[in-house]
């Protein structure tokens, strides 16, 4: 948790004639969401997808899935707006939360100038799939 932004960065760094896409939860991306710094600083276009059901999403799956919905320190409780903390470093941020311009407004934030994060609300307790159970090995994946 918390890999996929500073990942990421060194992605972009390496490969600075493609486009780096981070696929990210909510409760992920606050691990290193001070690294917009290091972006915005270097000009490294980095573009942040938040997928925001506020909570910690897969530790959440988990408790659903196999522990009978017995959820606990997994929501999030009071969040930053993650727009307004973007614009704060220095970067474009963005919110999402119209279904049916989604592909469209996902497009045109990927194609702005420099670092950008872009806020998508999801249902809170939308599941990710695949995914591996507790115990298992990863060729027993779930779903």
């Amino acid at each position: 948790m918390g890999f996929g932004f500073p990942a990421a960065i060194g992605a972009a760094v390496g490969v600075p004639d493609r486009t780096v896409v981070c696929v990210t939860g909510d409760g992920s991306i606050q691990m290193n969401i001070q690294e917009l710094a290091t972006v915005v600083e270097n000009r490294i276009p980095v573009k942040i997808l938040i997928l925001n059901n506020g909570y910690l999403g897969m530790v959440r799956q988990w408790q659903e899935l196999f522990w009978e919905n017995r959820y606990s320190q997994v929501d999030m409780g009071q969040t930053p707006d993650f727009v307004k903390l973007a614009e704060a470093y220095g970067a474009t941020g963005v919110r999402l939360t119209d279904k049916g311009t989604l592909v469209d407004d996902l497009k045109a934030a990927i194609a702005t100038d420099g670092p950008v994060v872009v806020d998508i609300r999801v249902t809170r307790e939308e599941n990710v799939y695949p995914m591996i159970a507790p115990g298992a090995a990863a060729r027993e994946m779930v779903g």
